[in-house]
Formats: structure tokens, sequence, C-alpha cells
């Protein structure tokens, strides 16, 4: 399947913006001045039984970061050199990956129909038996990617870059920005938000995006919708920002720590993570920091309740060496 890009010159742009503002693939994710050259990556995931955290996987020269499940035997990992793990509740297993670039999010409305955005303009596709490569027209970098259901998905990326899939075809839409944007996830039809870098916050009302009233410069990295009235969104230097349905204000993190991701169950069990092994939780009156008992750059989370939810993540103090040895520990 195949769509039309409207301004063939969107990728030497890319390549442009790319080189000239220093983008790397650790840059990317503000993590440039915090990985060494040389040596090489650890990575792990934790697990939370809802008292604390402890990790159930430890892998060598892999750089996972999205994770995304069905249930407590049903669990995708993803990362760097298109690495796909699956969990089937008793031990993490590489699957065959159609790509070597890195796969940055996962997102699927069930076992039978997972979607995987990635660099170079990746996005993959399992029914249940294979992953399979989908041809879009672009070589742009997809950073996320979310959907309501299988004929209802969007994924975003660098320029304001955003596909959305009805079923048959991607199709790209107008953001009305360049800016890159990392997070995209709404509740239903009418309310995606996508945010991204200089504070962007887009809203989709089923129609158009529109720009929301900007109250940071900061890169904004993750959204989490539990309704029109309840969006928060998570970012550089420890930024939480919360949506009431009328304006944003900003809740206390209790943290300077770059927030990656956030995840949520209702508005009072909400989770969010990042830099040095940083995980908070919002109970529905204020953000408390938790125990990760590690210190590892966290890059993604899941979890199906809240006393059973995964996060993965890279030691900062090694470099990803491209290399595909994978160990994995059952849980």
């Amino acid at each position: 399947m195949k769509i039309t890009t409207a301004f063939p010159f969107y990728f030497l742009f890319a390549i442009y913006y790319f080189f000239t503002t220093s983008i790397s693939f650790a840059d990317e994710w503000g993590l440039g001045e915090q990985l060494v050259e040389g040596g090489k990556s650890d990575t792990i995931i934790l697990h939370y039984d809802g008292k604390t955290w402890d990790s159930v996987y430890h892998g060598y020269s892999v750089w996972l970061n999205g994770i995304f499940g069905f249930n407590d035997n049903d669990i995708f990992a993803i990362g760097g050199q298109g690495i796909i793990l699956h969990y089937d509740g008793k031990s993490w297993t590489k699957q065959e990956s159609p790509v070597k670039c890195r796969l940055n999010r996962i997102w699927g409305s069930s076992h039978n129909n997972i979607y995987i955005s990635g660099d170079y303009g990746t996005i993959l596709h399992y029914d249940g038996i294979e992953w399979k490569k989908q041809e879009i027209g672009t070589n742009i970098w997809l950073s996320s990617i979310w959907g309501l259901n299988e004929k209802y998905i969007f994924v975003v990326g660098t320029l304001g870059k955003i596909l959305h899939y009805d079923g048959e075809k991607w199709r790209e839409q107008s953001s009305g920005t360049i800016n890159w944007l990392y997070g995209i996830r709404g509740c239903n039809k009418n309310t995606v938000y996508a945010v991204g870098d200089y504070g962007t916050i887009l809203h989709y009302n089923g129609k158009v995006w529109n720009k929301s009233i900007q109250s940071t410069n900061k890169r904004l990295m993750s959204v989490w919708v539990a309704d029109s009235k309840n969006i928060f969104v998570v970012g550089a230097d420890g930024i939480i920002l919360y949506y009431n349905g009328v304006k944003w204000t900003q809740q206390l993190s209790g943290s300077k720590n770059w927030l990656r991701r956030i995840w949520g169950f209702d508005t009072n069990n909400i989770f969010a993570v990042g830099d040095c092994g940083t995980i908070i939780y919002y109970d529905g009156t204020k953000w408390n920091k938790q125990k990760s008992g590690t210190n590892y750059l966290l890059l993604s989370i899941w979890g199906n309740r809240k006393d059973n939810v995964y996060v993965v993540g890279i030691d900062p103090n090694d470099h990803y060496d491209q290399r595909l040895d994978v160990s994995s520990e059952k849980n």
C-alpha cells in the first residue's frame, strides 16, 4: 500500500534538519550526553506487581525502547536493529523481523493485528503469524503509533508528519507544524492528541488537526488521554502538563529527569517513566516517586492492570553497538 507525499523536498529537509541540529539516534531521545562511546549496551525489562519493581529480562547489545501487550502471556518488546521480542508468560523469545533499522513504538488491536513504527519510514504489520513491512512512500523517522481500532490508526514522526490508516491505505494528514512529533494517543475519533518539540501539542477533532495553546517550549515526549477532560503530557526536565478540558496547567512531578513515556489505567492510576531509573505514580492527587532499583534510561511502559506493569530501558553507561546477541530470562 502506498501514499503520495505532497512535497518531495521533505526528505531532503529532514536530512538537513537531522544534521544541522546534531540529532543522532541517541540525541533524538535527548540521550546524547548520557551515552558514552565504546563498550556494549545492556537493556532490561522491569515488572511491577503492585508493590515492587523487579527485573525480569536482561539482554546484551540490545536497545529495547518500546513495549506493548494484550494480556499476561502475550507481550511484545521492540528496539534497535529491528529486534522484536515476544513474551508468552514464561520466557522472552526473539521473533523474525523483516528489517534491521530501529523500531520505535508498537500498538495493536489484537494479537493478529499489530503495527510497529520505526526509522526510515518503517511500518511493520503482524497478522499473528509473521511480520511484514508495509510500503508507505516515505523514508522519514516515525516516532510513535496509536490506534483506536484496526481501521483507525495514526503514526507521527519528523517534520510534523502524521499518517492515518483507515483499514485500507495510509494517508498523510496536514499537521500544521514541521516540529518533530514524538507521541500520539486518543480515546475516541474526536479526541486524539500528538505532542513534540518546542512544546507542540496538537488536537485532532475527527476532521482537522489544531494547535493547542503553547504553555512550554520544552520537548514533549508522550501523551495519555483518559477522556476529553483528562489529558496528561510528559517530557523534558520532568515536565508534566495536564488538560482539564478548559486549560493546560503544569503538575509537580518531583523530578528534573526527562520523562519518556506515560501510561495510565484511569485518572487515579497513572505511571510515567524516564531517565536515571525514574518511575513516578499518580494517584489522582499527586505524583510520587517509586523505587525502580535501577539507574537505567526507561524508555517505554505498558500494563493491563495496575499490578501488572512492564517497563523497558537501557544502561546509560553503555553504547548500543549494533549486535543482536540476546539473552532472555524467565519471569
